[in-house]
């Protein structure tokens, strides 16, 4: 399985774009983003897409802005049906900010409503600031809305030990483990073993000034997820992603598709 990814990697290294269609989507499923701008606070931030994407418009980042999108889930179509639909997967939110972000406080209670509405959708929300959580979950969350997945992310072995006792503790019925962009080896292994995790991501991080993501760092996460029976899903390889002891420089719109070629997704279930 590891050769066969490696000649994947090895074969596609001198593809050329042709057009868009040869990108990858992050996952499947829609998007939704209520707000835009952020402020970096960890290690993961440090080469952010959003801030790399807003400076070559001129843009700052860094400031916090409602959306033309805000309503996006109960928007419809000529039709008069909603735009946003179940069979199109999960809808993941604030994917150029972050839902528990200070700024977006007096917006967020609206989005919990819009998304409370929306029953018959999954919304996927990835954050930095679980530690934020519980100041910003409506009256009527109790042990959580059964559509709203919470990924944590950790990027490292310093945030899983900060961020991940948290996020246990939390009144969330559907947690995940976000390790994105990965930026080390990370032991999950306690936090697996509570049987509260239900997914686990890994990526590595893109851009010219990523820093390199390791396969084995991957492949020793996906076994701590094995041995708990965690599914577990490889998103994308990262710009500069190393294996067998080489440095392969991976483009943009190659990083989802090599990554799947590695054939490593586990469902659960018995290897």
């Amino acid at each position: 399985m590891r050769n066969v990814f490696w000649k994947n990697i090895r074969n596609n290294m001198n593809m050329q774009k042709t057009d868009n269609s040869k990108k990858q989507k992050s996952d499947s499923g829609s998007i939704w983003n209520p707000w835009h701008g952020c402020h970096k606070i960890s290690p993961g931030c440090q080469n952010c897409y959003v801030y790399r994407r807003d400076e070559s418009i001129g843009k700052d980042a860094s400031i916090v802005t409602k959306t033309g999108d805000f309503y996006l889930p109960l928007k419809k179509n000529r039709h008069k049906e909603y735009k946003l639909q179940p069979q199109n997967g999960s809808v993941f939110t604030c994917m150029t900010s972050d839902f528990f972000l200070e700024e977006a406080d007096e917006w967020r209670p609206e989005c919990w409503r819009m998304i409370r509405e929306r029953s018959d959708l999954r919304f996927a929300i990835i954050t930095k600031r679980i530690h934020r959580f519980m100041e910003c979950i409506p009256d009527d969350w109790g042990e959580g809305y059964p559509n709203v997945s919470v990924y944590c992310t950790v990027e490292n072995q310093q945030m899983a030990d900060y961020r991940l006792p948290i996020y246990l503790e939390l009144p969330i019925r559907h947690k995940h483990i976000c390790h994105e962009p990965m930026l080390g080896p990370i032991n999950i292994e306690p936090y697996l073993a509570t049987g509260k995790i239900e997914y686990v991501l890994c990526g590595g991080e893109s851009g010219e000034q990523a820093r390199p993501c390791h396969y084995q760092w991957i492949l020793d996460t996906r076994d701590q997820c094995i041995k708990y029976h965690v599914p577990f899903h490889f998103k994308q390889t990262g710009t500069f992603f190393v294996m067998n002891g080489k440095t392969y420089h991976i483009k943009r719109w190659l990083q989802q598709s090599q990554a799947a070629k590695a054939g490593i997704d586990y469902d659960g279930g018995k290897e």
